[in-house]
């Protein structure tokens, strides 16, 4: 009891002897700093998560785009003429950001799409503007679309995992309730006039729902699926359903007449089948290393093409482009980031269309982090360009080109690592070398053990220590342990049960973890309160374990002042750690604000007699005497970084801020 009173009046009382404390950040004087708009980091960028084509009145063959928004910016629905390669119409959405559900209702004439936050819209080419239909089911975003031979249109949700369907006959929409008992994503779709052939996730699951009764029948994957995570991607061919699953991208194909599982083609590339051919013979997909193959149907055999385009199938269709080098039909390709491709099965005749014509976003901002230069390096949500440095010398902002949205960054030596999802790779950049994505960073290093979001770091030692997250519908992040030397792994699943990593700190040889009671989407957690635990790299073991503030759900922050304490941000407390005490010895909930999923937006930074906090949309200074709060900026604000001048870096949405103290 005493030793707990004595550590609590030394904190009481501690200031945090770092060089640059200054007269305004002492007890009594109010911090004051100017706030700077940085712009955007990644200015501008096409994605389009999901795609359809269709044709217009005149039989024109269109592509589909819903190009990604941001907090500022809505989504933009755009439409590119094939023939022209034109985009012959846009306009900004009234609502949304994200679409992964598109569709073109050939009953109809019409393209639907969906958003992830539940609102549905069509437009039928010719239409002077996109019509909103309304968000069709409260609480449920859309995530996949599919139209059937009649008109109606059917959609798969989450969280609910419902099927839902649209009637433009009637304007009728009809939610028909969670198709597989906790399966929480309908991931995809084929309506056929009798059916509806529904893929979930977080769990591979495949059913069939009967359209006029209602009736679910589960059809069971091959055994070895069984612990797969999700149905991707189906087309229906003949009476054979392909379906894709991950995350092997097998390609799984089912006879719907003899309900047999008749084929599987391993390890495919990209997500969409096309659709059968005119000859009625053949579908067409992509292998990496083959390029676009041939399969046959009846002989279940495939061919190379000879066509290798650089890019991930999204959507297909069979066109005709009214052009003597393209006779009959083409096979048309869709590309997120809004390319197509067309290939002529006659003459072998490919032509290639950019996204130059199309209105893009700005990127969100995903991850901050410092690096061993100095320059602030900032990752971006799904960011197709790639991620940005920022120097604070010159002001300048430079896009190193690379793939996938950074969670998070680390540095060892004159390194950057950054983590990337999804599949939880891990990327090493030498700041001595030019950026050359692909050599500098080399290959991407995979933790596996379903982890899937790499967001926190730590070196200790010769290692980097690395916090993550599972997959969707998996609990139980890690802790890895990567050498960049050598390139081992190890990885330490469940260093606190049902719990994902998701900050880090070193002291003296020793890890600092910080947890979140949740796991990948799509499931619930266990666990009820975020864990701090004390984890010796050298035995692998978990040393210790506490829980530093009752109730929270996530830890996401932790950083070591020059006592050696650990401070920490969990939910909307502040907290102080003494290691050798094993116990937290000073606490306060001085923030508003509730619980994060994972504390990637929230940060930490310690600076002379002051911690730094960014926190539920705010950034706030606190005095470490006195324990006083003072928000300094609010709006959105996310994620924290300094520069080696102590400025600090923020953002809101997709732009970049800086916030440097008045002296």
């Amino acid at each position: 009891m005493r030793l707990a009173v004595l550590l609590a009046t030394l904190v009481a009382t501690a200031t945090v002897l770092v060089p640059g404390a200054t007269a305004e950040n002492r007890p009594g004087h109010p911090v004051t700093g100017v706030e700077e708009d940085l712009g955007y980091p990644i200015a501008g960028r096409v994605l389009s998560q999901d795609q359809s084509q269709g044709v217009d009145a005149r039989g024109r063959p269109q592509a589909y785009w819903v190009t990604a928004g941001n907090d500022e910016t809505p989504a933009m629905f755009q439409v590119t003429d094939i023939r022209s390669g034109e985009v012959v119409f846009g306009e900004r959405l009234p609502a949304g950001v994200h679409s992964w559900a598109s569709t073109f209702s050939t009953a109809e004439g019409a393209v639907y799409f969906g958003m992830t936050t539940g609102e549905l819209y069509r437009w039928r080419p010719g239409d002077p503007a996109v019509t909103a239909l309304g968000t069709p089911v409260d609480g449920e975003g859309i995530w996949r679309l599919a139209a059937a031979p009649d008109g109606v249109v059917y959609g798969g949700t989450y969280p609910g995992g419902k099927l839902i369907s649209y009637d433009p006959a009637t304007g009728e929409v009809t939610d028909h309730g969670q198709v597989l008992p906790g399966e929480t994503y309908g991931r995809s779709l084929v309506v056929t006039d009798e059916h509806v052939y529904f893929g979930t996730q977080p769990n591979a699951r495949l059913a069939r729902f009967d359209r006029a009764t209602g009736a679910v029948t589960r059809i069971h994957l091959p055994a070895e699926y069984a612990v797969h995570e999700v149905v991707y991607d189906m087309t229906l061919a003949r009476d054979q359903l392909f379906v894709r699953v991950q995350p092997s991208n097998d390609l799984l194909v089912y006879d719907t007449a003899t309900a047999e599982f008749v084929d599987i083609v391993p390890g495919i590339s990209g997500r969409a089948i096309s659709p059968l051919d005119p000859a009625g013979e053949h579908v067409y997909f992509r292998i990496a290393a083959h390029g676009i193959v041939r399969y046959h149907l009846d002989t279940h055999s495939w061919v190379p093409i000879g066509w290798g385009p650089n890019a991930f199938p999204g959507t297909w269709a069979w066109i005709d482009l009214d052009d003597p080098d393209f006779p009959g039909e083409s096979l048309a390709m869709t590309y997120y980031y809004g390319r197509i491709y067309v290939w002529n099965p006659t003459t072998g005749a490919t032509r290639y269309l950019g996204e130059s014509d199309l209105e893009g976003a700005p990127s969100p901002v995903q991850a901050l982090g410092r690096g061993p230069d100095g320059a602030i390096y900032v990752g971006a949500f799904l960011s197709p360009p790639g991620m940005a440095r920022f120097d604070p010398a010159t002001g300048a902002t430079t896009v190193l080109p690379s793939a996938g949205q950074v969670e998070g960054f680390g540095t060892y030596d004159d390194r950057l690592v950054y983590g990337r999802y999804p599949h939880a790779h891990l990327l090493d950049y030498d700041l001595d070398q030019p950026w050359d994505y692909g050599t500098n960073p080399g290959p991407a290093v995979e933790l596996g053990a379903e982890q899937d979001r790499p967001q926190a770091f730590a070196q200790v030692g010769d290692r980097m220590a690395v916090g993550s997250v599972p997959v969707s519908g998996r609990l139980g992040g890690a802790l890895s342990l990567w050498d960049p030397a050598t390139g081992e792994v190890t990885v330490h699943r469940d260093v606190v049960p049902d719990q994902s990593v998701v900050s880090l700190a070193t002291h003296r040889g020793l890890l600092y973890g910080g947890t979140s009671v949740y796991g990948g989407y799509g499931i619930d957690p266990v666990a009820t309160e975020a864990k701090l635990f004390v984890f010796d790299p050298d035995t692998g073991q978990v040393v210790s374990a506490v829980t530093p503030v009752p109730g929270s759900k996530a830890i996401s922050a932790l950083t070591v002042d020059r006592r050696g304490w650990i401070w920490g941000l969990a939910d909307r407390t502040l907290f102080v750690y003494h290691p050798g005490a094993n116990r937290v010895i000073r606490s306060a909930e001085l923030f508003g604000g509730g619980s994060t999923r994972y504390g990637t937006e929230r940060g930490l930074v310690l600076r002379g007699r002051s911690a730094y906090v960014a926190t539920a949309g705010s950034l706030w200074h606190v005095d470490t005497r006195t324990w006083r709060a003072t928000e300094l900026a609010d709006g959105g604000v996310a994620h924290l970084a300094t520069d080696d001048d102590g400025r600090l870096y923020f953002a809101r949405g997709a732009r970049l801020y800086r916030w440097t103290e008045n002296t």
